[in-house]
């Protein structure tokens, strides 16, 4: 797929530097300085300031002379000038043909080719298994699962990793407690492990209960213990549970590698062996570190920015104990990711169909070897708390001389999700109206509330319905909010379904098919119609809108920011909206009118379901 706007620039400004050849002036790169007009025009090129520079002529002096020798440009029908810029007036009907058969003739499954084939593993959401999925973990899901789709349609081979995390101290208190109960579960099983971990998490300040959990830890990671298995069976029954709420909202993996698996297949001895020879982690042998492994940032030169601030000049990876740190385990999980490391695992199927059609394996001690790893770029999906642990994870490859693996690790940090009364803590005990399940059903019974007054469907295709707005109003309320800001979690804001809003642009895209469905005209004659007929105000702003479709997608990949597609798709909305309720479309056009304003509704139904797809929501033809 073509983008009309980069094509149509790239000639503009080869005629903006034949022009200023002629008058004598060095215009290369203007392409770089072509942009969308924001105020007279369509597009403006800002070349002339920089021409101005170097020859002591204002602005708007060569602005006028760049114009003035410019003549017949393609897709262009007027120039003029203001305050320096040069600003073109698109020919209106050439434009219009240009998007709307490109947009029409494009392989919407594959918009862009930026990604050349690159294998990439995007890691998401890394939930502990020993609690629900809640509205935190819920955001970073949901950025996952855009983040990847936005890959995998810009044409890279995607990936999708989950890092199961089954033996932190956090998974031996839900254990602990776990063995304690002779209740059989009452609930979702993740719910019901919940539940326990909190309680026995207010255990953890009573005498001698700390150095309990220490010896289980011990016996869970030694790896040929009941407890191992107890662990093991245990975090799947959850993770199983929480693959469930990923589902309902859309949400899949192609992988998920287990902590248990990394120590015990013994990646992290490898790793450090190799650390070691670099001279990155150290072993004392006196002191305080004796028995430790450690990374001393004393000893680094030309450390970077990042831990400037830091008092604490040595990090602890490998402890007395011999048991690994998290950060230990995760520089062996990216040796893995890279392919630095022999392949151990085995791998089979963990979900034997997906809503993707297709299974979600895991490592684990029987299977057999897959081609999972070996990969160029690995995106972690981990909130801003994490920005000091990926900090060192990268420093640990540079120091190894593997600055191509230090620069493909992207920490996507996102903000936390907060609250508005209490705090987000699954220590304490995670509220139903707090998880994701339970965020879910309110959200579904609120759209079943609206739509079983507006619409007369019958009660299978209402359920269905009521499912794809509440789960539309979800994710757009999440994906909208720029990642790095932090949210505050508002029932109010969420549940939302008009105006900026994934509702509101379902219901556009669900109008455009109304129209084209009866208009009683077949597409191939739609699609054939006379585009130059498309002229007003409202009908051209909606073309252009849809011109931006490919570089919103390609800006949007290449900065992990979901949130562009959403406000593009608002935009496009907004954009429709007005041209249906200005333009007559079905009643009041000529016949040649009607085909070619479907075949702009046609253009607009599939930039819309695109960049829906993208978000994860279903574009429905009915609402």
């Amino acid at each position: 797929m073509e983008s009309p706007y980069l094509s149509v620039s790239r000639k503009i400004a080869s005629y903006v530097e034949s022009a200023a050849k002629s008058l004598g002036y060095d215009a290369a790169g203007s392409i770089d300085m072509m942009a969308i007009s924001k105020a007279s025009g369509d597009m403006s090129c800002s070349v002339a300031f920089k021409i101005s520079k170097s020859k002591g002529e204002k602005p708007d002096e060569v602005a006028d002379k760049i114009a003035k020798a410019m003549g017949n440009v393609a897709y262009v029908k007027s120039v003029s000038t203001e305050n320096g810029y040069l600003n073109f007036h698109l020919d209106r009907s050439a434009f219009s043909e240009f998007v709307i058969r490109n947009i029409i003739n494009a392989d919407m499954a594959k918009v862009s080719d930026i990604g050349g084939n690159k294998k990439i593993l995007i890691e998401y959401p890394s939930a502990n298994p020993m609690h629900p999925i809640h509205v935190g973990h819920l955001r970073n899901m949901l950025i996952g699962n855009s983040v990847a789709a936005l890959h995998d349609i810009c044409g890279y081979n995607v990936e999708r990793g989950d890092y199961i995390e089954d033996l932190g101290l956090q998974m031996v208190i839900a254990i602990w407690g776990y063995l304690g109960q002779n209740n059989k579960p009452d609930k979702k099983f993740d719910h019901w492990l919940g539940d326990i971990y909190a309680t026995t998490n207010g255990m953890v300040e009573e005498p001698g209960f700390r150095d309990k959990i220490s010896e289980l830890a011990k016996k869970i990671e030694q790896g040929d213990t009941v407890e191992t298995v107890i662990a093991r069976e245990l975090a799947e029954k959850c993770v199983r549970a929480q693959y469930e709420t990923a589902a309902s909202y859309g949400c899949y993996h192609d992988v998920l590698i287990w902590e248990s698996d990394i120590v015990r297949e013994r990646l992290v001895e490898k790793a450090m062996d190799m650390l070691t020879d670099k001279g990155f982690v150290l072993r004392p042998n006196d002191g305080e570190y004796k028995g430790c492994t450690i990374i001393d940032l004393k000893s680094v030169k030309d450390l970077p920015s990042e831990f400037a601030g830091l008092k604490e000049k040595v990090k602890v990876i490998i402890r007395k104990d011999g048991t690994p740190t998290y950060v230990a385990k995760d520089i062996a999980f990216h040796m893995w990711k890279f392919g630095m490391l022999e392949d151990a695992f085995k791998y089979s199927a963990f979900i034997d169909k997906q809503i993707n059609g297709k299974p979600a394996y895991a490592s684990g001690k029987s299977g057999m070897h897959m081609d999972f790893g070996h990969v160029s770029e690995a995106i972690n999906i981990i909130d801003v708390s994490q920005n000091y642990p990926q900090a060192l994870l990268r420093l640990a490859f540079r120091q190894m001389g593997r600055d191509d693996i230090a620069n493909g690790i992207r920490h996507l940090s996102y903000g936390r999700v907060e609250l508005e009364k209490g705090t987000l803590a699954a220590r304490k005990g995670i509220s139903m109206e707090n998880t994701a399940d339970g965020l879910l059903q309110e959200s579904f019974e609120r759209a079943r509330g609206l739509i079983r007054d507006r619409l007369k469907l019958g009660e299978e295709e209402q359920e269905s319905v009521a499912r794809s707005v509440a789960l539309s109003a979800i994710k757009f309320a999440f994906l909208k909010i720029a990642t790095e800001k932090w949210i505050t979690f508002s029932w109010k804001r969420v549940l939302t379904f008009e105006g900026d809003s994934g509702p509101y642009c379902q219901y556009m895209n669900a109008r455009s098919t109304r129209l084209i469905e009866d208009s009683g005209i077949n597409v191939k004659d739609m699609l054939n119609s006379n585009i130059a007929l498309l002229s007003s105000d409202t009908e051209f702003n909606l073309v252009k809108a849809i011109a931006r479709l490919k570089d919103v997608i390609e800006k949007a990949c290449v900065e992990y920011r979901p949130n562009l597609v959403t406000e593009y798709a608002k935009d496009l909305a907004f954009a429709f909206s007005r041209f249906y309720e200005t333009m007559p479309i079905l009643k009041g056009s000529s016949p040649e009118e009607k085909k070619a304003r479907l075949a702009l509704v046609f253009a607009f139904r599939s930039a819309m379901r695109t960049s829906l797809g993208i978000l994860g929501i279903d574009a429905l033809d009915r609402m």
